[in-house]
């Protein structure tokens, strides 16, 4: 870790507020524009004079990626947005959180709040336009991946950071055997000839439990179930041995027992190589016995983040709690209703005043519609959450009953 001083959640103390380098800057930096503000015929060229960070950095060839004290990754004020013909939609604003070797964090928060796009920008994979990362620091072994030019962070893509996709059957191309697909990344980062590479791609297989590797390397993607494809996706990204594996929502749409085998591909995988995960999901008993943080993302916002035994047990912001309540508990009584947090997320376009979760929250008072949105708090010594009354006896005494609730027998390990 870096000479900075880090709190126990992860949070450097003092760290730097966005950054405004020139060199940072992209084409004709403008002033800024609020939301809704565009008009629609004017959209595009005001667009393109807002500012956003633009990577001019080459590397030398011969740069060598070192972890810092243990840790690969450091993200400071990250913010994007996404500049449309209706408006300025700020998909994320001032996500920060850390990434250790070995580590795993998982990000959850429903659909809509900015996992993904946390993933993209940090990949430098975002589609620009309409997307940009406006402000922030994506840190990789002391570099700012931001600060790099494309030839540069190219270089990065893959052999150092990986990403896993949500739906393998769309990520994967229809036309190409998945042999072909995955021996791809050894002919274009390695050099090495179709035959080496396709050896390559075969012991890949073989390494995430595809039986026939040696038969199957000329399949396409169509004729693989749905758990398969998801190993050969699993298979790409850690082709060169990447130091982070970022997994988005890694088992969606499979049934719970390919889910668990490929959670367990992952331990398994991470545990051979000592790789940083994240792990993005909304979905919380999938990472119940894998994560090793957590941080809860609304409204592209950071709003409760510690050890995942804290979260499960106590979690201290409303929308956490309501995530929790939401799930079956042992003493549900038959045909009854499961709780569920009332509302939709809120267009990115018209955000509420004060605390983006106020609309929905049921503790929300007139600070909390007034106030601006709350930054992160220490509630605990490895716990922080973004709420007005995090403090209150009220939202305390929410984060009591769920710690009281019965729970299975893995969520009790997991809280132990």
């Amino acid at each position: 870790m870096s000479s900075t001083p880090i709190d126990p959640a992860g949070f450097v103390a003092g760290h730097p507020g966005p950054l405004d380098a020139a060199e940072h800057i992209g084409p004709v930096a403008g002033a800024a524009v609020t939301a809704g503000a565009l008009d629609t015929a004017t959209a595009p060229r005001q667009a393109r004079r807002r500012s956003w960070i633009k990577g001019t950095v080459v590397l030398p060839s011969d740069h060598v990626w070192k972890p810092q004290d243990g840790r690969l990754l450091e993200v400071r004020d990250l913010a994007v947005e996404f500049r449309m013909r209706e408006g300025v939609a700020r998909a994320i604003n001032g996500v920060s959180f850390n990434l250790d070797q070995g580590e795993t964090l998982a990000i959850l928060g429903e659909s809509g709040s900015g996992k993904s796009v946390t993933a993209q920008a940090i990949m430098g994979i975002l589609d620009t336009p309409p997307g940009y990362v406006t402000a922030g620091q994506v840190r990789y072994c002391g570099t700012d991946l931001l600060t790099l030019a494309e030839k540069s962070r190219q270089k990065v893509r893959g052999a150092q950071i990986a990403m896993i996709f949500q739906d393998a059957l769309s990520a994967l191309n229809p036309v190409f055997s998945v042999g072909y697909q995955i021996a791809e990344m050894f002919r274009v980062h390695r050099g090495m000839n179709r035959h080496d590479a396709e050896a390559a791609a075969i012991r890949l297989m073989e390494r995430v439990h595809i039986p026939g590797a040696k038969v199957r390397v000329k399949a396409y993607p169509h004729q693989f179930s749905g758990g398969m494809r998801q190993r050969i996706m699993i298979a790409m990204a850690i082709a060169l041995n990447p130091a982070i594996l970022i997994a988005d929502e890694p088992t969606t749409a499979l049934d719970v027992t390919v889910q668990a085998q490929i959670m367990d591909l992952l331990k398994e995988l991470q545990h051979e190589s000592g790789m940083g995960l994240i792990l993005i999901t909304h979905d919380l008993g999938v990472v119940a016995d894998v994560a090793d943080r957590i941080a809860v993302m609304y409204a592209g916002r950071l709003v409760e983040t510690a050890p995942v035994g804290p979260v499960y047990a106590a979690p201290r912001h409303p929308y956490t709690q309501g995530l929790l309540e939401s799930v079956p508990r042992l003493d549900t009584k038959r045909g009854g209703i499961l709780p569920a947090i009332g509302g939709l997320p809120p267009n990115l376009l018209s955000m509420p005043a004060g605390c983006p979760f106020n609309p929905r929250c049921r503790y929300a008072i007139e600070v909390c519609r007034t106030g601006g949105p709350p930054e992160l708090e220490a509630v605990t010594d490895t716990g922080y959450a973004a709420c007005w009354r995090v403090n209150d006896q009220e939202v305390v005494a929410a984060s009591d009953r769920i710690a009281t609730a019965p729970r299975d027998e893995a969520t009790l390990e997991v809280i132990a």
